[in-house]
């Protein structure tokens, strides 16, 4: 079975040898993957909703991995003992609920060694909240699947510097290692600054804004940084 870029670049992220939680499993097939890879000792697989559950449930039973991973409904890391969860992944879910799980499990993340996340927006939100949380970004990856691009980051327990605001937005390792896609993904970023300009600029008051001011700056930066400035 292909699992798909996206969540092939995710697992490419989660060390060899660990004990992983991935939260909103749906059918589990990110822990699937996972132990098909022989890169974990053991995963639980999470959601909140009972079907998303039994779907995970058929899926580890149609391959075999009962043994492995453990299948339990709940609200986020809930049901998870912090030795349980070595490395934390949260995909395919919003910026602010991805936020959300994380400070609501604070207690479960007592332990974790890694955080390995995808959001489906907002990065700019959880860049901060990570930063802000003595969480560091150590790896940035782009995959593109479906016509829209995915950023996949993972994060240890460190303290790091502020960032140039507009790498809350790019993300300070993709625009260090400049990836396969790279430009194509800061234009679609460039091209959402366009539309906001575009739409403020039926507005007098909108154009004098503080808000327009920011939002034209960064879409300076993204230019320039897309041409490697």
């Amino acid at each position: 079975m292909s699992f798909g870029v996206r969540l092939e670049t995710i697992a490419s992220l989660v060390p060899v040898g660990v004990a992983v939680v991935d939260v909103g499993t749906d059918h589990a097939y990110l822990p699937v993957l996972l132990a098909q890879q022989q890169k974990i000792r053991q995963a639980v697989a999470t959601d909140i909703a009972a079907g998303p559950c039994q779907a995970a449930e058929n899926t580890v039973a149609q391959y075999g991995l009962g043994g492995v991973i453990s299948v339990r409904q709940g609200n986020g890391l809930a049901q998870v003992a912090p030795a349980e969860a070595e490395v934390v992944a949260i995909a395919g879910m919003g910026g602010k609920t991805i936020i959300n799980i994380l400070e609501q499990g604070a207690e479960q993340l007592e332990q974790t060694t890694r955080l390995v996340l995808q959001p489906m927006n907002g990065e700019r939100e959880l860049r901060h909240w990570l930063q802000e949380h003595k969480w560091k970004i150590v790896e940035e990856r782009l995959a593109y699947e479906a016509n829209r691009f995915y950023v996949v980051m993972a994060a240890v327990p460190g303290v790091e510097q502020p960032y140039e605001d507009i790498y809350y937005e790019v993300g300070p390792r993709l625009a260090a290692e400049r990836p396969d896609g790279f430009v194509d993904y800061v234009q679609t970023l460039l091209h959402k600054y366009q539309g906001l300009l575009n739409s403020m600029n039926h507005s007098v008051a909108a154009q004098e804004s503080a808000r327009y001011r920011e939002f034209a700056e960064r879409k300076l930066r993204l230019e320039e940084i897309i041409h490697g400035n």
